[in-house]
């Protein structure tokens, strides 16, 4: 197979003993330049996580893997349009699922219940990354604060889901999460404009 990475060419075998060294050199080579993982393009497939998994489950028929590396502020700006159109889709969403809460949730409100929360995981995450390369101490202090304040919320709605309270699931939802989501969508809208 053919790593390809700043213009260069690398090959490797199809074998799983050399993926150690073949990841090593991608991510020495974007140390070196200074850059961000964005993705790998395999076989004209954009992976954008568990790539060692992706790679190994596909090792004996990968012919071609273009890395996809950017600067730290194309990298930011990149994490920030994601999260925003993640947003843009998941508030409506949760309106819905509030809805559901207040009734009688079926199995298909609790399915998108478990997705929200693994969005809102993904959201906890960057926001992590983001204050933790954040040069403007306000913007770290403010990603710091939501994210203390998601970890409460989430802790609460942890609590109303062991107690099977499905008004209470809702009502966290309705004036914890949902709230601090819009507050988290206005920091993404600045930046995604910017």
């Amino acid at each position: 197979m053919q790593l390809n990475i700043f213009g260069q060419t690398f090959d490797y075998r199809n074998d799983r003993s050399e993926l150690e060294a073949m990841f090593q050199k991608i991510f020495s080579m974007i140390d070196e330049a200074d850059r961000q993982l964005s993705h790998l393009v395999i076989d004209g497939v954009e992976v954008y996580d568990d790539f060692e998994t992706y790679v190994e489950e596909r090792i004996d028929f990968i012919r071609t893997i273009d890395v996809v590396a950017v600067t730290m502020e194309e990298y930011i700006r990149d994490v920030f349009q994601t999260m925003h159109a993640y947003l843009a889709r998941a508030l409506p969403e949760i309106e819905s699922i509030i809805d559901a809460f207040y009734q009688a949730p079926s199995e298909d409100t609790w399915l998108r219940f478990e997705q929200m929360l693994e969005g809102i995981q993904w959201i906890n995450q960057a926001l992590y990354w983001l204050a933790e390369h954040q040069e403007d101490r306000i913007v770290h202090q403010t990603f710091v604060r939501i994210r203390e304040n998601l970890a409460e919320s989430l802790r609460q709605l942890l609590q109303a889901v062991e107690a099977d309270d499905t008004i209470l699931i809702g009502d966290l939802i309705q004036y914890e999460i949902k709230p601090l989501l819009k507050d988290i969508m206005e920091h993404v809208k600045v930046n995604v404009v910017n």
